[in-house]
């Protein structure tokens, strides 16, 4: 639905600034890196997550940025920072990279969607690969990723996650993206981390999502 929704607007646009060609720089959602000097920042929001990100390019292969993830059905947090690295040759229609998301983790314990919540506080850190193709409407993105998070309160607590994610990108106009990603997850929880109770949990997302080009 928003998919289909968010590439009916760009066309609808109609002007000289509306979609005509592909897009002329890269997505953070996907495994080509931004650039020496490109900077862009990144919105996303529907079930279950809202977050924001901010990225720049260090050098043709390497990007590093900020991130805020709040999940409103679980009430997670995730605070900090992210880092890309280019495997592939820059330049290719296609592009492959690594890259890190880690920071700050808290849970507030909203138990009004999923009972066996509880509030945490922790560190987290995800690891993941992603590829992402130009094509002449929009740029594709599949990434992997392996969120590994470590709990304080109830003695400690671990949880290990694998999650996949589908996202595409059109140019609306100017330097802004729209789209939307979709994702799937299992997560499976121990001791005394939140959900150990309700492990392991199948998580879904399914996002719009807005990249502006700052520089």
């Amino acid at each position: 639905m928003l998919l289909p929704l968010l590439l009916s607007l760009s066309l609808a646009a109609g002007d000289d600034r509306a979609i005509s060609a592909a897009p002329r720089f890269a997505s953070l959602q996907g495994g080509e890196t931004l650039g020496v000097g490109t900077t862009e920042a990144a919105f996303a929001a529907g079930f279950s997550k809202v977050s924001a990100t901010w990225a720049q390019g260090l050098s043709d292969a390497v990007d590093l940025g900020a991130v805020l993830d709040f999940d409103w059905v679980t009430t997670e947090l995730l605070l900090g920072g992210l880092y890309r690295l280019l495997l592939s040759p820059k330049g290719d229609t296609s592009s492959f990279a690594a890259r890190l998301r880690g920071g700050l983790y808290a849970d507030f314990g909203a138990t009004w969607a999923v009972s066996e919540n509880r509030s945490d506080a922790g560190l987290q850190l995800a690891p993941g690969v992603a590829v992402s193709w130009r094509t002449a409407r929009g740029v594709l993105s599949l990434a992997g990723d392996v969120p590994l998070t470590l709990t304080f309160q109830r003695g400690g607590g671990w949880a290990v996650e694998l999650r996949g994610s589908a996202a595409f990108e059109t140019p609306l106009w100017g330097d802004l993206l729209a789209g939307a990603r979709a994702g799937v997850g299992e997560r499976w929880s121990g001791s005394g981390a939140p959900f150990a109770n309700d492990s392991p949990r199948t998580t879904v997302e399914l996002t719009a999502l807005l990249t502006y080009r700052i520089l």
